[in-house]
C-alpha cells in the first residue's frame, strides 16, 4: 500500500492507483479508510467509478438498520429497496434446499466463506440480503433431489486471478474473456429456445441463470449443464466454469454446493451482483427485470439433452425405490426393513368392513368429497399416489404415511384414507384411521423426502404466501377453499377424480378402438384377396357364415351371419 501511495503522489490523475489501494484496504476489512481513498480518487480524477465504490462502502459500513416498510421499489445511490411482491418473485425464482440457506463471512485478512444457517430463507432474510445487511447463498438441490434452477458460474481461473488482481488493464482483458465465454453459452442455449439470464457476480466473473417452470431432477439438470458446456469447448485457460447443481443427488442430511444469490453485495469487494444487458451494462431496474423473467419449460430441457447428447437413449424420469431405516413423519416414526417392497399383506377388503373397531360411513363417497377432490386437484404428489392406488391396487409404506398425515387432517379425512386403503391388496389394517388427526399435517419438504420418486416426476412446486405460511403443507390448499364450495357436493365434474378415471378409461378405449380398426382394415384387405382369387361370396366358419358384400361404389364390407 505504501508503494501504491508513492505512485499516487507521482501520478495523482491515475485512477488505477486509488482503486488498487482501496481494494487492499477492503480485503483487510478497513472499509472507512477505503471509502476515504475512493473519495480522494473521485476528487482528483472525477472518475464516476469512485462514486459507486464509495457509495457501496457507505452502505456496508452502516450499522444494521430497521427494514423500511415502503411498498415501492427505490434505486438511489446504488441501493435497492424491494417491495413485498418483489420478494415473493425473488424467493420463487431462487428457492432451493428447504429449511436452510448460507451466509457469507469475511475475515480481517480478506478471506471469505459461507456458513450454513438452518432456518428457512424467508422474505425478511431476502430483504436484508438485497439491502446489504447480510450476504446469502442457496443450496440448489431440494430434499427430493430436484432443482428449481440451473446456474453456471463463469470465473477467472486461480492463476489468472493472482496475476490480474493488481493490474487493471490485465484484469479488464481477463474479465472480457470470461464475458465472451458466458455469451457464447447463452447464444448456444438460445438456439434451442432456452434463455439464460446473466448476472455480474460482484467479484471475478458472472453467473448465468436458467429458471424452470417446474422442478426437474438434479441429475437431469446436471446432465443438461454438462451437455451445453461441452458444446462450447474448448474454454480459454483463463476461464473456469462450474455448473449448479454440482451433484446429481445428495444423501439424506447432505446439502451439496451453494451459489451466492444475486442483488446482494460480495463481502470481499463490496460490489453488488447485478443482472446485465447483452452489452454488459446493468439493467436500470433490477427488481422489475426479475418480475419479467420467463421460466423454461422442463420439456425443453429433456428435449435438449436427447437432441445433443448422443449417450442418451431415453429418459426415465420416474424411478421407484424403497429406502431402509426409519420413516419420520411429523407425528410418528415407523421402521422399514431394507429391500422391503410393501407393508405386510392384509388380503382384500369389503366396503364397510370393521377395522380395529372403525366402521366406514355408508353415505361417504370419496368421489363426492369436495375437500379431498380439491386437494388432489391442487397437490400433484397426492394425486399421483391416488392414481397409482387406482391403477395398481398397491401402496408403499412411504405413500401410506403421506396419505395419513395429509389427507387425515381433512374433515372426512379418515373416511377418505380408509377408502383408499380398501382399494389396496397390501394395506396394513393396523393403520386404518379412527378419527381426524390433530396438530401439524406433514410438510411439503417431508413429503418430497419420503416420496421423492413421485415428487421429482411431477410439478411439485406449489406457491404459498411466504409471509404467512412458513410451514408449507398440501392442507393449506383446502384452507383456501371458499366455504360455499366446501359445502357443495362435487358430483361428476372436471375436477373430480371420478371424471379423471372415466376420462382415462375412455381414452384407453379410443386408443384400443383405433388399433383394432387398423388391424381390421389390414386383415380385410388380405381376406378380400383370397375371396377375389377364389371367386366366392361367402365362407363357412366355426362362428358362422362370413359374407362379402359390394356397395354401389365397389366398397367391400364383410358381415358375419351367426
Amino acid at each position: 500500500a505504501r508503494y501504491l501511495w508513492a505512485l499516487a503522489k507521482q501520478e495523482p490523475q491515475n485512477q488505477a492507483h486509488y482503486r488498487d489501494i482501496g481494494k487492499i484496504l477492503e480485503e483487510a476489512g478497513e472499509y472507512k479508510k477505503a471509502r476515504q481513498v475512493y473519495r480522494q480518487g473521485l476528487k482528483l480524477t472525477n472518475d464516476p467509478i469512485f462514486e459507486q465504490l464509495s457509495g457501496s462502502l457507505d452502505f456496508l459500513d452502516q450499522e444494521k438498520t430497521a427494514i423500511p416498510d415502503s411498498e415501492q421499489s427505490l434505486e438511489k445511490g446504488g441501493q435497492i429497496v424491494p417491495a413485498k411482491h418483489h420478494l415473493v418473485t425473488y424467493l420463487s425464482l431462487f428457492s432451493g434446499r428447504e429449511g436452510v440457506y448460507a451466509r457469507q463471512w469475511v475475515s480481517n485478512t480478506g478471506e471469505t466463506g459461507y456458513t450454513p444457517v438452518h432456518e428457512p430463507l424467508t422474505m425478511n432474510v431476502a430483504k436484508n440480503h438485497i439491502l446489504g445487511n447480510l450476504t446469502t447463498g442457496v443450496y440448489p438441490i431440494r430434499q427430493d433431489n430436484t432443482v428449481n434452477f440451473i446456474a453456471f458460474d463463469f470465473d477467472l481461473a486461480k492463476f489468472m486471478l493472482k496475476k490480474a488482481i493488481s493490474r487493471e488493464s490485465l484484469w479488464e482483458k481477463a474479465i472480457n474473456k470470461v464475458y465472451s465465454v458466458a455469451t457464447r453459452l447463452i447464444d448456444t442455449a438460445a438456439a434451442d429456445e432456452i434463455p439464460i439470464f446473466l448476472e455480474e457476480s460482484g467479484f471475478k466473473g458472472f453467473h448465468g441463470w436458467i429458471f424452470l417452470e417446474t422442478p426437474i431432477p438434479a441429475g437431469v439438470a446436471k446432465k443438461f449443464g454438462e451437455t451445453l458446456l461441452n458444446m462450447i469447448l474448448p474454454l480459454p485457460p483463463e476461464v473456469n466454469v462450474e455448473i449448479f447443481p454440482k451433484q446429481g443427488s445428495v444423501k439424506r442430511g447432505g446439502l451439496g454446493n451453494l451459489i451466492k444469490l444475486p442483488l446482494g453485495f460480495h463481502k470481499r469487494t463490496g460490489q453488488r451482483g447485478l443482472f446485465v444487458t447483452p452489452g454488459g451494462a446493468p439493467y436500470p431496474d433490477q427488481l422489475n427485470y426479475l418480475e419479467n423473467i420467463r421460466p423454461t419449460n422442463r420439456r425443453l430441457i429433456y428435449a435438449f439433452i436427447q437432441r445433443h447428447d448422443s449417450k442418451v437413449k431415453h429418459a426415465t424420469p420416474y424411478l421407484s425405490r424403497e429406502l431402509p431405516g426409519q420413516l419420520q413423519t411429523d407425528d410418528r416414526t415407523y421402521s422399514v426393513e431394507a429391500n422391503n417392497k410393501s407393508v405386510k399383506p392384509a388380503g382384500s377388503f369389503e366396503r364397510n368392513q370393521n377395522f380395529s373397531g372403525q366402521v366406514l360411513s355408508e353415505e361417504y363417497d370419496l368421489e363426492r368429497d369436495r375437500q379431498f377432490q380439491f386437494l388432489i386437484m391442487k397437490c400433484p404428489v397426492i394425486k399421483a399416489i391416488v392414481e397409482r392406488i387406482n391403477r395398481e391396487s398397491t401402496i408403499s409404506k412411504e405413500e401410506t404415511l403421506v396419505l395419513i398425515h395429509s389427507v387425515g387432517h381433512l374433515e372426512r379425512g379418515p373416511d377418505a384414507v380408509n377408502q383408499l386403503f380398501m382399494r389396496c391388496i397390501n394395506a396394513d389394517p393396523s393403520l386404518f384411521m379412527k378419527s381426524k388427526l390433530k396438530g401439524n399435517p406433514v410438510s411439503c419438504p417431508k413429503i418430497r423426502a419420503r416420496v421423492s420418486h413421485i415428487s421429482s416426476a411431477v410439478a411439485c412446486n406449489c406457491r404459498f404466501d411466504p409471509e404467512i405460511n412458513l410451514y408449507p403443507t398440501p392442507v393449506i390448499h383446502v384452507l383456501s377453499m371458499d366455504k360455499n364450495q366446501e359445502n357443495t357436493p362435487l358430483g361428476l365434474t372436471i375436477e373430480s377424480m371420478q371424471f379423471q378415471n372415466l376420462l382415462q378409461e375412455y381414452l384407453k378405449l379410443r386408443r384400443q378402438s383405433r388399433e383394432i380398426g387398423l388391424l381390421m382394415k389390414k386383415y380385410e384387405s388380405q381376406i378380400n384377396q383370397v375371396f377375389e382369387q377364389s371367386g366366392i361370396e361367402f365362407l363357412e366358419t366355426p362362428t358362422g357364415k362370413l359374407r362379402q358384400q359390394k356397395g354401389v361404389d365397389n366398397n367391400i364390407t364383410y358381415t358375419l351371419e351367426i
